[in-house]
This record gives structure tokens, sequence and C-alpha cells, in this order.
């Protein structure tokens, strides 16, 4: 789990705990591990920039979740890291993807200006993953929240704008782990009224 901190990467974390998995959780302070250690994950000390690899010990697949957000070091997060984590798990690994991005990188003139140049990188980086070979699948979330999950969305490429809550993200993200149909498929997602599983499923 690359982004195991994050507002989504802690629920993706929390949920495939729950439901029984073994989680590698990336972090790079100590207080973030202790709170994922706390929940039963095993985590790696490391920095997406840097050392990192270590978390791939044992692992099926990768979920990223990473994110420098608009106002931090996007383009060395959100853009160079996310590349070279596809091209390690090119060259030898776990080959399956999950990728938590953000709705409007392929129209970011559509999406609020301060958004503007995040965008664009995560473009760049969602294309490098696409044209990786990996076993991926791209979920592209509108406005986040930390509001609890309805377990109901709307997914699709395109969706109209909106808001769904971290926890929903959270069970798409496994929803695409188990269903290999989504192997090679980029959706986005809002709250909406199908069931999250059925959604994914239907894609």
């Amino acid at each position: 789990m690359l982004g195991a901190a994050g507002g989504v990467g802690r629920q993706v974390v929390h949920q495939l705990l729950q439901r029984g998995d073994t989680v590698r959780a990336l972090v790079r302070r100590e207080e973030q591990a202790d709170a994922l250690d706390a929940l039963g994950a095993v985590t790696v000390l490391g920095d997406l920039t840097g050392d990192w690899e270590r978390v791939l010990e044992g692992a099926d697949a990768v979920v990223w979740a990473a994110g420098a957000g608009a106002g931090g070091q996007f383009a060395q997060v959100d853009g160079e890291a996310l590349k070279r984590v596809a091209d390690r798990l090119a060259q030898g690994g776990p080959t399956r993807l999950i990728v938590v991005s953000s709705m409007g990188v392929d129209r970011p003139e559509q999406m609020p200006p301060f958004l503007t140049a995040v965008l664009k990188v995560k473009a760049q980086s969602d294309a490098h993953v696409q044209a990786s070979g990996l076993a991926y699948t791209i979920v592209r979330p509108g406005g986040l929240t930390n509001d609890a999950g309805t377990g109901q969305v709307t997914v699709g490429l395109p969706v109209a704008g909106g808001m769904v809550p971290r926890e929903d993200v959270a069970a798409a993200v496994l929803a695409a782990l188990d269903d290999d149909g989504t192997v090679g498929r980029v959706f986005e997602m809002v709250s909406g009224e199908t069931p999250v599983t059925q959604a994914v499923s239907g894609l």
C-alpha cells in the first residue's frame, strides 16, 4: 500500500484488514507507523521519492493512493514517483496495480483553476501506467469528503462532477482488486445510487 497514511489510503488499509487481508503499508513517519500498526498493518518506513521498494515484499498487488495535493510536491509524487513505481513493477514483482487518481485529468480546463497543474501531472503519470503493460485499474474520484460512506456510487467515464466519501472510494478499490474485469479500465466515481461492488462489476 503506497499512500497508506492519506485519507483514502487509511480507509483502504482498514477495509482490507477488516476482511482478513495482510497489508504492508509504506509510511514516512514513526507516528504514522504506530497508527497503522495498531490496526494490524505491517508498516515499512520509507519515502516515495527515495527508498520504498521493501513494501513490495510478498505483495500480490499494489494500491497507489499517494498524492502531494495541489499545494505540495505533486510533480515529484503524483508524477515521477508513480512513474517509477510502474516501471519497477513492470521489471518484476506484482503486476496488479490499482491507482487512485482524480476526476478531470483528461479535461483540466473544466476543473477548478487551482487544480490545473496537478491534474496535468496526473494525466501524464496515468498515461504512463496505461502504457506500462501492468494489470492496472485507475480510479478517478470526484471531490473527496470525510463523510461516512453510503455504499452507493455512480461510476463511468466520464461522470458528472460531484463528491464522494473516501470510505466509498476505498470500497471501490477493494471491488476492483477482486474483479479481474477491471483490469485495463479507467473510471470516474461520485456518490450515486448503485452499490459499489455492483457499479464496479458493471464496468
